[in-house]
């Protein structure tokens, strides 16, 4: 990786977090403690601790999403008391993996205020996702649905002209009403959602930079939003949308 390369990397990671950091400061005034009756583990008291340092301003004192710095944010963050997380890798109505939520810490999500928090130490962000849990009784009552990620295989033919063509066909019946015929998230229905559509036209991808993760997303759809699993269509047939959605990011580059 080259020096540039490097640098850039840095500041689209640490930057954002430095602004979630700052709205910390504005907006809130008084530390989060979950509403639990027992009291929390040395790990969860730990994440409460973090969480305090670079949550708080944005996902509300009560975990519910509702800070003051929220009010100005279109996609709003999460309610932790329903436990329902839409960056994730397993199947509608399962709670998700450690490492769904990990992975949200290390990339963020990239057209919304959420930031990378790659830069903060494995341990804190482990504790953190400890304390998040504390929010909801569902993790006491069930276990986190079963990943498709090692399930995910890139065929060789992604991403080749044949490809991309029938995913443009695919796209044309599937996709158009949301994100419109261009990709940049104007189709006719977009603004009567609660949730915008993602523009695919955006070159960083809200669900990870690989091809596999928005495979995932075609597969388990967004939970919380109007964005559905399109695990009816053929696991071919969704790679080939895959690869004309990339093809949609790359259009001209």
């Amino acid at each position: 990786m080259g020096e540039n390369t490097a640098v850039k990397w840095v500041l689209f990671f640490f930057f954002p977090a430095l602004f979630v950091y700052g709205l910390l400061h504005v907006y809130s005034s008084k530390p989060a403690q979950a509403k639990k009756t027992a009291e929390l583990t040395a790990e969860e008291e730990a994440g409460r601790k973090v969480y305090n340092k670079f949550c708080v301003g944005c996902h509300g004192v009560n975990g519910d999403g509702n800070s003051e710095a929220a009010k100005f944010f279109k996609n709003k963050p999460p309610n932790f008391h329903t436990a329902v997380f839409r960056w994730k890798s397993t199947p509608e109505g399962t709670l998700p993996t450690d490492e769904d939520l990990m992975h949200v810490l290390n990339w963020g999500i990239p057209q919304t205020p959420m930031p990378s928090f790659k830069l903060v130490p494995d341990v804190q962000k482990r504790a953190v996702i400890a304390y998040i849990k504390t929010f909801s009784d569902r993790w006491d009552k069930e276990r986190p649905g079963k990943s498709i990620n090692a399930d995910i295989h890139k065929p060789d033919w992604f991403g080749s002209p044949e490809s991309i063509e029938k995913g443009k066909e695919l796209y044309a019946t599937n996709c158009t009403s949301c994100h419109g015929e261009k990709g940049e998230g104007d189709g006719p229905l977009a603004s009567t959602l609660p949730v915008p559509p993602t523009d695919l036209t955006y070159p960083v991808r809200s669900a990870g930079p690989k091809p596999e993760d928005t495979f995932r997303v075609l597969t388990v759809g967004l939970e919380g939003s109007p964005m559905p699993a399109f695990n009816y269509l053929s696991e071919e047939d969704r790679w080939h949308l895959v690869s004309y959605i990339a093809y949609l990011m790359n259009k001209g580059k």
